[in-house]
């Protein structure tokens, strides 16, 4: 440690020297030209800052990484390395590539921690965090991030209401581990490990419904990570993507639970017009907006925002929530299916992975964008329900203003759900494009005849598994099926852009199982 001492204004002037540079002009020690024979310690991009900006060799040690020499103040600093990609809509803004590991978790003793002297917080008081852009549309090898620049470096401090939440994460985990622990008597030898880490893999899932910015990567010994959407968050700040701030304190997922109580006990039973009237809303409701969108606007209105979309409120982005609208039948019902994410093909048939220590391992499903989609988020479900009649206004039965709003639900995917049903959508989807049974199907009615486009051509698209198949499964979705639609290749077979879809039916039986917030 005494070898990573740096003047913070210095290392500022140092620092600034680099932005705009890729990798391969950083890199002073040859180390893309001999990638395989470096121990990459966090990856090449990691592995290039610490060792070419930094000039230190890499370590594992639990302790901070750097001390940062402020005036009189000699500041633990944990140096870590992010990635980030570009989103387009709502306007183009950076967010986080993946979540960002922090330290290991420490089953056996996190229960003899406390917070402010835990591993976890030592990583995470005081953290100059470097940004690069991964330039790239697919999943490449440690060679290619030469190309990728560095963007923006920050000296990042969590405010007092983030720490508390921190705070609540970590709490939450060290009581999980302590009850684990506690059910293990005897010496803690080998077999009294196996015990516990038999039990806490049996019963970790649940800290999912909990856990507000962290999240415990799925493997064990796990390890603390900051979700990814928490990292976007931090990312929007310091790039200037404005977040809207809703007016009240959230210190917990279950603060946002208590919210929707409150909203619910308040304009349940009301219908679309009702709230549309209440709150003063310009939104039309004869076809030119959707469903969605006019439920989205309801729902920003009820927390108090103004902003356009939910994906704009600092809130839902920093917890992982993302919005649903889920409109019942009359009697209940529900069979319009939920699409959910475009499918990242790269990365989808990516091979190897590279862990914290340097490891480099075959990909799991774990390590994927489809577990890490399922995993880290949850959904906050606002639901509607048609209503036969409409006795307060004119709207004819089932249309958009007659719909009742009935409350909201927060579903939590569970580890049984993850493993089952989007594991199977992911290992199908792999094997088809990895040993090339991938084919382009000509589609058919339920009579058998075959579809047609309007230009007469036959419709086709990829065998991907269906709704019919599976609870989760692949659907393309463009303005239609013609070939100028077909913007998107996979093993030369030209088809629309692919998203994971979830059924309706599904989705129903999710929210059955999910208690009342």
């Amino acid at each position: 440690m005494s070898n990573h001492i740096y003047d913070k204004n210095a290392l500022i002037h140092r620092l600034e020297g680099y932005l705009g540079k890729t990798f391969e002009m950083i890199d002073n020690k040859e180390m893309f030209k001999h990638v395989q024979d470096f121990n990459l310690q966090k990856g090449i991009a990691g592995s290039v800052v610490e060792q070419c900006i930094f000039e230190y060799p890499p370590d594992s040690k639990q302790e901070a990484d750097l001390i940062i020499v402020d005036g009189i103040e000699n500041v633990k600093t944990e140096l870590k390395t992010t990635g980030m990609l570009i989103r387009e809509k709502p306007r183009k803004h950076y967010v986080a590539k993946e979540p960002m590991s922090i330290t290991a978790v420490g089953v056996y003793d996190i229960a003899e921690q406390e917070f402010e002297t835990s591993h976890f917080w030592e990583k995470l008081e005081h953290m100059l965090i470097i940004y690069y852009y991964y330039a790239a549309t697919h999943a490449v090898s440690a060679y290619e991030y030469k190309d990728f620049p560095v963007v923006g470096y920050e000296f990042h401090e969590f405010s007092d209401d983030e720490i508390e939440v921190l705070r609540n994460d970590w709490e939450h985990v060290r009581t999980l581990c302590a009850k684990v622990v506690s059910h293990h008597s005897g010496p803690r030898d080998k077999n009294w490990k196996e015990a516990v880490k038999q039990e806490y893999i049996e019963v970790h899932g649940e800290l999912r419904r909990v856990l507000s910015y962290i999240d415990l990567a799925p493997k064990f010994p796990p390890r603390f990570r900051l979700k990814k959407p928490t990292v976007s968050s931090i990312i929007a700040k310091h790039f200037g993507y404005d977040l809207e701030q809703l007016p009240g304190r959230y210190v917990s997922i279950l603060d946002i639970d208590a919210k929707c109580r409150e909203l619910i006990n308040m304009y349940a039973g009301k219908n679309i017009r009702q709230l549309i009237n209440h709150f003063d809303l310009n939104l039309p409701t004869d076809g030119r907006l959707s469903m969605k969108a006019i439920a989205e606007k309801i729902v920003i209105a009820m927390f108090g925002g103004t902003v356009k979309k939910l994906n704009q409120i600092e809130l839902f982005e920093q917890f992982g929530l993302i919005a649903k609208t889920i409109t019942f039948t009359s009697k209940g019902g529900r069979t319009e299916d939920m699409k959910l994410y475009h499918i990242d093909f790269g990365e989808m048939i990516k091979e190897t992975v590279i862990d914290d220590d340097g490891t480099k391992r075959a990909m799991t499903f774990e390590d994927s964008d489809m577990y890490a989609y399922f995993a880290d988020h949850a959904f906050l479900c606002i639901m509607f329900q048609e209503s036969s009649r409409d006795s307060e206004t004119e709207y004819r039965p089932n249309s958009l203003s007659s719909n009742v709003f009935i409350g909201f639900k927060r579903i939590v995917f569970s580890d049984e759900f993850i493993d089952t049903k989007v594991r199977k959508l992911w290992e199908d989807t792999r094997d088809k494009i990895m040993h090339h049974k991938l084919t382009d199907v000509v589609q058919k009615r339920s009579d058998g005849s075959t579809v047609t486009l309007k230009s007469g051509k036959v419709s086709t698209a990829p065998n991907f598994l269906k709704g019919s198949e599976n609870d989760v499964f692949v659907r393309g979705s463009g303005k239609d099926s013609s070939i100028q639609s077909k913007t998107e290749c996979v093993n030369g077979i030209r088809m629309l852009p692919q998203y994971v879809w979830i059924k309706g039916l599904s989705v129903v039986e999710e929210l059955k199982k999910t208690p009342e917030i």
